[in-house]
């Protein structure tokens, strides 16, 4: 294994507090591929059970429904657990997409469980990452629920300025190939309210969504927006949901 890559494998919160032969064993466990940016990693499709770790880079679930619909559960950085979680019978019903080249540590998911279930740190971090990965789901939900669509387009930006985003002196410059469809999914929204909104951050000299690139001009007015301080005209700050 390339020793640069092995440095960063240790590194890795999934690898947390494991030394020696514990963390050579676990490592073992594991095999290392990279994803370039756009690559499935994981998908409905896999035939084989299979856990993945996130070495490097940053990847997006996506949730697919039986009828093809899709809705983005989250971002996935260095140490989130994905594909089959061992312990668990669930069904593939999670894609994930490479948003930049990945390097990704896949284990069968017997293996992976086999190695859990004797060692207790695995266990923890294990367990560590699925919490994460739940908590980070509950608060997409929730933005789905209360919030409206130019505050959850908002959150996106900035959850992907704080995973991929770099300062320049234009501003925050994300480099993602995203189309509209794709940010649409992330948002919870349709193609065409995406649109309107995200011309009315560009018109707002704000946020500049492009196919390969996204730029944010204003930071401090972005916040506002994902605030709901900072308002599109025709959009409450508010959205009331009827039980």
């Amino acid at each position: 294994m390339n020793p640069q890559l092995l440095s960063t494998i240790k590194e890795t919160p999934f690898f947390d507090q494991l030394e020696g032969d514990r963390l050579t064993r676990a490592i073992s466990a594991f095999h290392p591929v990279r994803f370039e940016r756009g690559e499935i990693i994981s998908g409905v499709a896999d035939v084989d059970a299979r856990t993945y770790v996130i070495v490097d880079g940053v990847a997006r679930a996506v949730r697919v429904n039986e009828d093809g619909r899709c809705l983005t559960s989250g971002l996935l950085d260095a140490g989130m657990v994905f594909g089959r979680l061992p312990f668990v019978d669930d069904m593939r019903t999670e894609q994930v997409e490479a948003l930049v080249d990945c390097d990704v540590l896949v284990a069968t998911t017997n293996d992976l469980q086999t190695l859990a279930a004797v060692d207790p740190i695995v266990a923890r971090n294990l367990a560590r990452s699925n919490a994460l990965r739940l908590r980070a789901s509950e608060a997409r939900l929730a933005g789905l629920a209360f919030q409206p669509v130019p505050a959850r387009l908002a959150t996106v930006l900035i959850e992907l300025a704080d995973h991929v985003g770099k300062v320049t002196p234009e501003g925050v410059r994300i480099d993602v190939r995203l189309t509209h469809g794709s940010l649409a999914e992330m948002t919870g929204t349709t193609r065409e309210t995406l649109t309107k909104v995200s011309g009315w951050l560009r018109s707002e000299e704000i946020a500049s969504i492009e196919r390969r690139i996204i730029w944010v001009q204003d930071w401090n007015a972005l916040l506002a927006v994902e605030e709901g301080t900072r308002t599109m005209p025709g959009r409450t700050s508010k959205v009331v949901v009827e039980l």
